[in-house]
């Protein structure tokens, strides 16, 4: 007969556990996040690598053709923005003209209007340059440290990843001898993660390319340049919660600025951004890779601001992943079924 604990105590030590579990996930990001982002990777990968499997290549030689196709297409994709951003890069001449005849306009604005001198315009310009270059010394050690981080957590990925595709079935019988007489439930909950994973990590891509659509619709009604560069950028840059949406938009906005005749343009593509921000952060995000997941909403919603919270952009993208994985946990044990039908966006569940 099961002992029944009283009813304070049994939700006082659940909500320590997960305050312990916020504590892990927050100190432990450094080895966590690589291991979390190299598991999606490879399970995205793993249909890919069974198929040349099928035409007689050995598993070593199978991963690493999955791994190198994927490199090749990111490689492609960074290609394409980059040559859009030589074409913009070459028109910087022209914006330091426009850019000196703005602030020699400024000038004579502030003198006229308040009476300032242009003496006194380039004494409160050096303080405020002098203040910003104290500052950005602070930001640009913290910025340096985590450039480090994430050049060795690149480098250490594609390893990360071979790895856990390479020893795929000794986890899997790991598991199956951890729970003896279980393997059934082992197979369904395995395969059940895998599909979760891949299913959202086609829900991303398609948010960032609908994103894209969206962004080159509204950029080419206005009349702007390299649409395509901007509009890809900012689709990628939108999933940065709070500040995301502002990076994206600032080539934009800036290129408006300088190379368009009306004041109306570059207010144009803030409000381009602005509509289309909205309705990632309540419409697109939340229900393309909330529904591929098979998680509400709503919990889609609260995971990206947990994640966000915790691991910033990297979090924003692993923890929706990670719920849904939890929602297929959960559905196969009894006692915490109710939280997986919380979870979850079919009332016949």
């Amino acid at each position: 007969m099961s002992k029944k604990y009283p009813f304070w105590l049994k939700w006082t030590t659940i909500l320590l556990g997960m305050v312990l579990l916020f504590i892990v996930l927050s100190y432990g990001q450094f080895i966590l996040m690589p291991l979390a982002f190299a598991g999606l990777i490879a399970m995205l990968l793993e249909p890919l690598c069974q198929q040349l499997e099928r035409v007689k290549l050995n598993r070593m030689l199978a991963i690493i053709v999955s791994m190198l196709l994927l490199f090749f297409i990111l490689g492609g994709i960074i290609s394409l923005l980059s040559m859009q951003l030589v074409q913009f890069t070459d028109r910087l001449p022209e914006a330091n003209q426009k850019i000196q005849a703005v602030s020699n306009d400024l000038r004579q604005f502030m003198e006229t209007k308040f009476n300032i001198s242009p003496s006194m315009q380039l004494e409160y310009l050096e303080r405020g340059l002098s203040a910003v270059v104290n500052k950005s010394g602070q930001y640009m050690s913290t910025a340096l440290g985590a450039t480090t981080s994430v050049f060795t957590t690149l480098g250490l990925l594609p390893f990360f990843i071979f790895f856990m595709m390479y020893y795929k079935e000794r986890y899997r019988t790991f598991l199956y001898k951890l729970w003896q007489g279980e393997d059934e439930v082992v197979n369904e909950v395995v395969d059940g993660i895998q599909s979760v994973t891949q299913n959202y990590i086609i829900g991303m891509a398609a948010v960032i390319t609908l994103l894209a659509i969206l962004n080159a619709i509204g950029l080419w009604i206005i009349g702007i340049e390299h649409v395509l560069f901007f509009a890809v950028f900012a689709a990628i840059l939108a999933i940065i919660p709070y500040i995301g949406i502002i990076i994206g938009s600032l080539p934009a906005v800036i290129f408006a600025l300088l190379f368009t005749d009306s004041l109306l343009n570059p207010l144009g593509v803030i409000a381009v951004f602005a509509v289309v921000q909205f309705l990632e952060g309540n419409f697109i995000t939340p229900n393309i890779v909330g529904s591929r997941v098979s998680i509400n909403p709503m919990v889609a919603l609260v995971a990206l601001l947990i994640g966000g919270e915790l691991w910033g952009v990297s979090g924003m993208i692993l923890f929706v992943p990670i719920v849904g994985i939890l929602k297929h946990i959960f559905d196969r044990i009894d006692a915490l079924k109710p939280v997986g039908y919380l979870f979850g966006d079919s009332e016949s569940e």
